[in-house]
């Protein structure tokens, strides 16, 4: 199955998992090593060839599937703004860092909040074309995983299920973001086909649902869209590790995470998260 197919038709779970070769590489320790040393002191020399093997995987996952998962790319005991430096040298070529939220962080490290990641977070997208994720410590309890769901595998399903609830969902909905990052009000379809012919996605559940007034045909087509959002075929379950990168096309991929319960002191989970728009 090439590329090209899989953007073309969507992917499963089961596939996925079948074929992590497409979405997936692993480093070695040795080129983690020289990535991190000349990404630190910004220049490629005896890293250069590491670096060509990421990008090359990276691109090539992102165009194939619409993300990407580096294993062991860093190590996650650096300093914080030595991650950052690392991680903007490696990724400058695939896209620029821009806010995500309102106060204009182009970085930021997601922690439990007072308990909030017991709740899961729901299918969405962000506004930005990537979004990047470098996992430092996983949850200790095993959950705080994150799910991905392809944008043309959950059209193709409602196109032969519910025909008229697509229809809906290809019309435009009022996202109301006022006080966050980007743009405040966005007025999108939540499934359309974009220029490439590939499906693209914009879907914020929470937001979309308190933006407008809806009526009930309008609330059956996402509640639908939740549905099936959630069925096995569709969501795939994606635990990283610490070193762990992963990026994600938004307007083809959606994605969420599920639960967990956090521990204090090192075991706590710590992800370091970037929005990039593609260069």
């Amino acid at each position: 199955m090439t590329g090209t197919t899989i953007g073309g038709i969507g992917w499963t779970s089961e596939y996925l998992e079948s074929a992590p070769d497409v979405w997936s590489l692993s480093m070695t320790d040795e080129d983690r090593r020289l990535l991190w040393t000349d990404s630190l002191a910004q220049r490629w020399d005896e890293g250069e060839a590491a670096y060509a093997a990421v990008r090359s995987s990276v691109r090539r996952s992102l165009d194939a599937v619409g993300f990407a998962r580096v294993r062991n790319l860093i190590s996650p005991d650096a300093s914080d703004a030595d991650l950052i430096t690392s991680l903007s040298f490696i990724l400058d070529e695939v896209g620029r860092a821009v806010p995500q939220n309102a106060q204009g962080d182009l970085w930021t490290i997601l922690r439990d909040r007072d308990g909030d990641g017991a709740t899961e977070l729901g299918f969405h997208c962000d506004t930005c074309d990537l979004l990047v994720l470098l996992c430092l410590q996983p949850a200790a309890d095993g959950g705080g995983n994150t799910k991905l769901a392809s944008a043309r595998h959950v059209h193709d399903i409602i196109e032969r299920e519910r025909p008229d609830l697509l229809a809906m969902l290809e019309e435009e909905w009022t996202f109301d973001r006022t006080g966050r990052a980007g743009r405040q009000i966005l007025v999108t379809p939540i499934l359309f086909t974009q220029d490439d012919g590939t499906i693209g996605c914009y879907y914020q559940t929470r937001t979309v649902r308190a933006s407008a007034n809806l009526d009930a045909r309008q609330l059956e087509a996402l509640d639908y869209l939740d549905e099936v959002l959630y069925r096995p075929e569709i969501a795939f379950g994606l635990r990283l590790i610490a070193g762990d990168l992963l990026m994600i096309r938004n307007s083809r991929v959606l994605h969420g995470r599920s639960p967990y319960v956090d521990v204090p002191g090192p075991e706590a989970r710590r992800i370091l998260r970037a929005w990039m728009n593609e260069r």
